[in-house]
């Protein structure tokens, strides 16, 4: 009883454009949580200097390469060796959260599903590969997830551009 009533009260979430914003909504709430709590477990410091130290070390080897100095290729491999290593556990710390996330997604896309079934509560303006014209919740809810994680990982810091000055910079 309490159930239909609560249905018959989110029942105009079921359409368009009402079901476009709420699913717009909903995935970036999602994204912004899961970065948020990124950004608490990760060491942020730690990790760009990781990605500073993969890119200078590939910079490195470009280099090297480019002489056909064996020693500088021979020390760049070991480097790269080296922050691969790192790379690694950082891969895995961040899985470990992930795979925290994976049953509530579950759950809350086992929601979305029932609640909103298979409608079209989106319009793609024109046509593309592997993208349909007319989005389904599923279709519509991977690309706003996409597009706002994009965005969301930036504005807290979790991805970065990289400058050359940088890249290039020796190692002391």
């Amino acid at each position: 009883m309490l159930s239909a009533l609560v249905a018959l009260e989110f029942d105009f979430l079921r359409t368009p454009p009402a079901a476009t914003y709420a699913i717009l909504a909903i995935a970036v709430g999602l994204g912004l949580v899961t970065s948020l709590i990124n950004v608490k477990m990760m060491d942020l410091k730690a990790y760009r200097k990781m990605m500073l130290d993969s890119a200078r070390v590939q910079h490195q080897m470009m280099e090297a390469a480019k002489t056909g100095n064996q020693r500088a290729i021979d020390k760049a491999q070991k480097k790269q060796q080296e922050v691969m290593g790192q790379q690694s556990k950082m891969s895995m710390d961040r899985l470990k959260i992930s795979l925290f996330f994976m049953i509530p997604f579950l759950l809350i896309w086992q929601l979305l599903g029932s609640f909103f079934g298979n409608i079209i509560i989106a319009y793609f303006p024109f046509d593309m590969p592997f993208i349909p014209r007319e989005l389904s919740v599923a279709n519509w809810y991977l690309l706003c997830s996409f597009a706002s994680s994009v965005l969301v990982s930036r504005v807290l810091g979790l991805t970065f551009e990289i400058d050359p000055e940088e890249r290039s910079i020796k190692d002391e």
